[in-house]
């Protein structure tokens, strides 16, 4: 049949190869032959190839907390509440009752109904979605990333994220200025109490560090900057916060993190920030950037020291 791209778009085809869905034999070589004359393309395959490997490897590992599940039906519930409330005020219950809260009611059995072949995280995702969007037509953050939506000031997702934002406002401002990793890793011995990790990372240069505390815990914020003034942001605490209960981490994100070696979401913000988190030695290292997350993935697999 061979390739035709007055009919299919390039673009597709790509993602159809990554995908493993090109079956003629003519049409599948003219795409390699593509490839290997246009880099674009290439780099176009490899980063789908890439996307679909993660989605493989995370997905099945996803799972519900008990905790944010009761948090999702809270929801819904206060939401069926307010309707009703509100359409009673205007005299018309009845038609609170057969629409509106019958969506939210329907998504609710979603979770305590078994489905055939379907596991119940998917409707959480769903729920999720629909919760996530309410929240961005209210004002409110855009997040798609359930630990943000529904972490607590312990979380030390929340703290990065925080912390983070503060730094790239100026509210927050390094206390040691240097480019100098031994003398950023004294700084912190000596603030801190505890040695850090002070990665080389590919064109960037360190810019500075932040050493405060959260209810006694200290920390640390470490932070870098490319030539155009891009920023990756580290914070950093001892492994000891979790096991004295002063700081938190989702346990998806803990097993993760001890099965993948790491943890990468984007979305986390309004800024679509993409978001890191590691163990390096006895510390938990949670860094911040503007990046997209498929760069940010290139650049955290080149991290050295």
């Amino acid at each position: 049949m061979g390739l035709n791209t007055t009919t299919f778009n390039i673009d597709e085809l790509i993602t159809s190869y990554a995908d493993n869905q090109i079956t003629d034999p003519e049409t599948k070589k003219q795409i390699e032959d593509l490839l290997e004359k246009d880099q674009k393309l290439y780099a176009k395959y490899r980063s789908e190839v890439l996307t679909r490997d993660l989605l493989r490897n995370r997905l099945p590992e996803a799972e519900l907390p008990a905790a944010t599940y009761s948090k999702v039906i809270l929801s819904i519930d206060n939401l069926v509440a307010e309707s009703k409330k509100k359409y009673s005020a205007a005299g018309n219950l009845q038609t609170a009752a057969a629409e509106y809260p019958s969506f939210w009611q329907s998504i609710k059995q979603a979770f305590t109904e078994k489905f055939i072949g379907v596991p119940r995280y998917a409707f959480a995702v769903l729920a999720f979605v629909i919760i996530g969007g309410l929240v961005v037509f209210s004002g409110g953050k855009k997040t798609r990333n359930p630990y943000i939506l529904t972490g607590k000031e312990s979380s030390i997702m929340i703290q990065a994220l925080n912390s983070f934002h503060k730094v790239v406002k100026g509210e927050v401002k390094p206390q040691l200025t240097s480019s100098n990793a031994a003398e950023i890793e004294k700084f912190v011995m000596e603030k801190a109490h505890f040695d850090p990790y002070v990665p080389e990372i590919e064109n960037y240069k360190l810019a500075g560090v932040v050493c405060n505390e959260y209810h006694g815990q200290e920390l640390a914020h470490i932070i870098y900057q490319d030539n155009d003034g891009q920023m990756i942001y580290i914070f950093q605490v001892p492994i000891t916060a979790m096991i004295k209960k002063n700081l938190d981490l989702p346990e998806d994100v803990h097993n993760e993190i001890t099965k993948a070696k790491y943890y990468m979401c984007d979305e986390v913000d309004e800024n679509d920030c993409t978001m890191t988190l590691w163990y390096k030695d006895n510390n938990v290292c949670a860094s911040m950037t503007t990046m997209p997350k498929q760069e940010m993935y290139t650049t955290f697999t080149r991290f050295n020291k």
